[in-house]
């Protein structure tokens, strides 16, 4: 199969797959983040959504007229950009900074960034775990939202295919592991 025909390549599933909130749908969602200040956290495991959610509320949130500051931290880089100390310091009230993977830094540089983002807006982040900022939803995953993000995906199952529930329990729930695994399947 072609790359480009593979039903579960990254941009069909970009596309077509969003976080859906089980408490209520991204208005309840900034209006819950308005109340706690416009700083709270997306919190939940590796593969759970967290990013997605973190992207589509960014997106409300421009068409609200704020101004949003991406800052993204993996695995591979931890260090901040070498421009977010200049930015800092021209954040203002429609500023909202959006911290992806506020687990990566260490107490002293979260505080330090806490700190720097101290004049925006806003600062909402994502994070493995609570604490860092009031937790905003905690994102889960289950082996039915797999199977129903596999359906959408690929309406009828190839011969052979590892089912939902085998995939969710290999990956430890990790959607964005399994679905790669489907990926691979379907590209050999």
């Amino acid at each position: 199969m072609k790359a480009r025909e593979n039903p579960f390549r990254s941009e069909r599933v970009i596309e077509t797959i969003r976080y859906t909130c089980t408490d209520g749908d991204l208005d309840t969602l900034i209006a819950k983040l308005a109340a706690l200040g416009n700083r709270a956290a997306i919190v939940g495991p590796h593969g759970a959504g967290k990013t997605t959610l973190l992207e589509d509320l960014a997106c409300v949130l421009e068409a609200r007229g704020f101004r949003i500051v991406p800052v993204r931290l993996s695995t591979d880089d931890r260090r901040l950009p070498r421009a977010w100390s200049r930015r800092a310091a021209c954040l203002g009230p429609r500023d909202i900074v959006c911290l992806d993977g506020a687990e990566q830094l260490s107490a002293p540089r979260w505080l330090w960034f806490r700190w720097r983002a101290r004049r925006a807006g806003g600062l909402l982040v994502t994070s493995h775990s609570q604490g860092r900022l009031p937790t905003l939803i905690a994102c889960t995953t289950s082996p039915d939202l797999l199977e129903g993000i596999v359906r959408r995906l690929a309406p009828s199952p190839a011969a052979g295919a590892p089912p939902a529930g085998e995939l969710f329990r290999r990956h430890r729930g990790n959607l964005r592991d399994a679905l790669r695994e489907l990926y691979d399947f379907h590209a050999a």
